[in-house]
């Protein structure tokens, strides 16, 4: 093994690139010819579109051209259309729905895109905004998600009845109910899943190039796959997808929403071509709340049976979920098949049953954000079981205890069809226990009483299904010097994969990652790959980049025992040295005897995960926290997290990505809260000083630890982690919450003047 192979905490060598400045990010990239795009958008929510007159604006002094939506279809230019449909509970479509590009009549949601303004400066296609004039009959709209399916509420899709998008089921239904029926106890929660906004540090932004010699594309941007957008964008504009090449360089955050298509994509290529101009747009911070895909935005009604020794008997979910006002990309599959198969988490549950439904809302479009359905999963199971605890007077480690899944038991099929290939959930419990102390509770409990403060203490445990679906590619090539180069078909988004791919090929070649260099996130020098997402990047592509890294050994050592005339099995490779007795040749030699004969010392090769299987990833978080009796504000003291990734990568890089996603599920918990004028359908959080979210001063140092307790469905043995944060975090936060305050529920965010009424009214109740 290299000096930096699996395993060690190696410090991310990207970061020298981002720190000193170097860093190549979209809104880097500029050229000559460039001109500017700007996106004029609804100031409605739900609106006729009866008359645009662009005359004065094309009067400004370089303004380029305004496209519309009828430009566009002069252009061939397709309607956008979702990735993922489920059918009805009753076997009928799913009411479906397409998105235009540009609005054409009809606008949904305030930010709805109307023209595309192109000009030889921004702050010329801004002014040039203000001198279109557009009459627009206003419509009344619907932006609560339970208000939406009420049989006279307004119609979001006039092509539709209703605001109904799909009534999906999942599970026994016949079996869930007789269960539940016949149980010991019931315990029922009503709860909501507040929509978030993404906010990355680095906004969305395009450079997109037509060359009228060969007719192909090219589009420069911050994606999670430059793959997976290639062939929507190939869809969209109805080309063959070798006619479009997508080119990511350095990316500053994504969480999910850059994965998908966005029409700001399609109109900088389209106005390319249009305009015979490369065509720049980047997003301001305002326009990226307007126009960003949201997260989350559910409400749910659960039940959950116990028998008369508190195991677990059944579980009954039923979910509304905010669909937006169009179909994102893979809208559908995340409150349906994402979340709902998880909603079991780690516990024997004997049947359950769930229906969801989608509902049509003029909001922005939701879509997977970090954890995507997970989260939402997580927190209904574990506010339930908390609440049922309380209820029946037990403990919630006693009442964990007796219903978490038992090493002893994997795999394990649950009630919804996940098979649990690994896992050990009670030791993470414990251990996490340990870290926090939990026995001493009490007394920081009286301590905290004494100086007039509420003291709580919460846990959640979580499961999570990821590092799933389709095959990734990856590229070992060593140079005539003996560097290694690696192309590889996921994106980096900040998580440091340059630096654990690079270490799985150390630890095999046994070179140092110094000689090691990582390209992603272009098409045109990278075949294929399916993009990072659902944290499948290194179970899935760092599978691929050990297969193909071992194929290099092996294809080396076919070539050596060929030069020598004696047996592969007689040549051994240690440290970037293939040995025959005497002999030695190392890696740059060969790949130069390679060169001579015009070849190259190369090894490409696709992984992907057996089908139906995924990484399950799990662990224990507990919070501990008080609470200011007088003003409702929360001061988390303690966090403390045990997971099990399976095999570690980087020890550094994986306590960053749980810090990172446990601080955004503080945020969901605690701050982070989309607020839509119930008249108007405006966004009234749509800046930060509207949006709150975490800073250092809201966060504890955390306590973490793991337990490698290897998966059985990759060839590393890794679990996916990037997601795990979010998905532990806001039940911990609520339950702890709640036990501070001796109450059932609080929806999240968890804001102080919410836990101050509630204060307040325990204080009345009192008297």
């Amino acid at each position: 093994m290299g000096r930096f192979g699996i395993g060690q905490s190696v410090k991310r060598v990207e970061d020298i690139r981002l720190l000193t400045g170097n860093a190549s990010y979209t809104d880097d990239i500029n050229f000559k010819n460039q001109a500017y795009m700007y996106i004029l958008r609804s100031p409605f929510s739900s609106a006729i579109i009866k008359n645009i007159s662009v005359t004065e604006a094309l009067k400004v002094k370089g303004v380029i051209n305004i496209i519309d939506s009828r430009e566009l279809k002069k252009n061939n230019i397709d309607d956008m259309r979702t990735s993922f449909l489920v059918k009805n509970k009753d076997g009928k479509e799913m009411n479906e729905t397409t998105r235009n590009v540009l609005s054409n009549r009809e606008v949904r949601y305030v930010g709805d895109p109307i023209l595309a303004i192109i000009a030889e400066e921004l702050e010329i296609a801004e002014e040039a905004a203000e001198k279109v004039q557009i009459d627009f009959e206003q419509k009344k709209s619907v932006t609560d998600v339970l208000k939406a399916l009420e049989s006279n509420a307004p119609i979001v899709r006039n092509e539709l009845k209703n605001n109904l998008c799909f009534d999906w089921e999942l599970g026994n239904k016949k079996e869930t109910l007789n269960l539940l029926d016949n149980s010991e106890h019931r315990i029922e929660i009503e709860l909501r899943n507040n929509r978030l906004i993404p906010n990355p540090m680095e906004c969305r932004s395009t450079v997109g190039i037509y060359n009228d010699k060969d007719g192909k594309f090219k589009l420069y941007c911050s994606s999670q796959g430059v793959h997976s957008l290639k062939r929507k964008l190939a869809l969209v504009l109805n080309l063959p997808k070798e006619k479009i090449d997508v080119i990511t360089r350095d990316v500053g955050g994504g969480f999910g929403m850059k994965i998908f298509n966005y029409p700001e994509y399609v109109l900088t290529l389209a106005a390319s071509k249009i305009t015979n101009r490369i065509i720049k747009w980047r997003a301001s911070r305002t326009e990226s709340f307007l126009s960003d895909i949201h997260g989350r935005d559910h409400f749910s009604k659960a039940v959950l049976g116990l028998d008369k020794n508190f195991h677990f008997t059944a579980l009954k979910v039923e979910t509304i979920a905010s669909i937006g006002s169009y179909i994102s990309d893979f809208a559908v599959f995340i409150p349906t098949y994402a979340g709902t198969g998880m909603l079991t988490g780690c516990y024997k549950i004997l049947s359950a049953y769930a229906n969801v439904k989608g509902a049509y809302t003029n909001t922005n479009p939701t879509d997977a954000y970090r954890g995507a359905g997970r989260p939402e999963a997580a927190y209904l199971i574990e506010r339930l079981v908390d609440k049922a605890a309380r209820s029946l007077g037990i403990s919630p480690v006693e009442l964990r205890l007796k219903n978490l899944i038992e090493e002893t038991d994997m795999p394990y099929k649950t009630a919804f069809g996940h098979v649990y290939d690994s896992g050990n959930f009670k030791k993470n419990m414990k251990d996490a226990l340990i870290l926090s102390d939990y026995d001493n509770f009490d007394k920081r409990k009286e301590e905290s009483q004494k100086k007039g403060f509420f003291r709580g203490i919460g846990i959640s445990t979580y499961i999570e299904a990821c590092g799933g679906g389709g095959p990734e590619y990856a590229e070992v090539l060593v140079g005539e010097n003996g560097n290694i180069s690696v192309k590889i078909g996921s994106q980096s988004n900040g998580q440091g994969h340059e630096t654990s791919y690079a270490q799985i090929v150390s630890e095999v070649l046994g070179v140092d990652i110094e000689n090691i260099q990582v390209m992603q996130g272009n098409s045109i020098e990278i075949p294929n790959g399916s993009g990072t997402g659902g944290s499948r990047s290194t179970p899935v592509g760092g599978s691929a980049l050990h297969l193909a890294t071992n194929n290099l050994i092996k294809k080396s050592k076919k070539f050596v025992s060929r030069k020598l005339n004696v047996n592969e099995q007689e040549i051994n490779y240690e440290n970037g040295y293939f040995f025959y007795k005497s002999d030695s040749f190392s890696l740059a030699e060969i790949s130069s005897l390679f060169s001579s004969q015009n070849d190259s010392l190369s090894s490409y090769e696709s992984w992907a995960p057996p089908s139906g299987t995924f990484t399950y990833p799990n662990g224990t978080h507990i919070c501990e926290l008080e609470i200011d009796k007088e003003t409702g504000m929360v001061d988390i003291l303690t966090y403390s997290i045990v997971d099990d990734f399976g095999k570690v990568i980087n020890p550094l890089l994986l306590e960053g990505q749980v810090h990172g996603g446990t601080v955004q599920g503080i945020g969901q918990a605690l701050l982070e809260e989309t607020i839509y004028d119930s008249t108007s359908g405006q966004l009234l959080s749509g800046s930060f000083m509207d949006y709150a979210l975490p800073r250092a001063s809201d966060l504890p140092n955390f306590k973490f630890s793991y337990n490698e307790i290897l998966c059985k469905t990759n060839l590393l043995g890794v679990k996916g982690a990037g997601e795990a944060g979010a998905i532990g975090a806001p039940p911990a936060v609520i339950n702890a919450i709640c036990n501070a305050l001796g109450i059932d529920h609080i929806d999240m965010p968890a804001k102080p003047e919410k836990i101050w009424r509630i204060i307040k009214s325990i204080k009345k109740a009192a008297e």
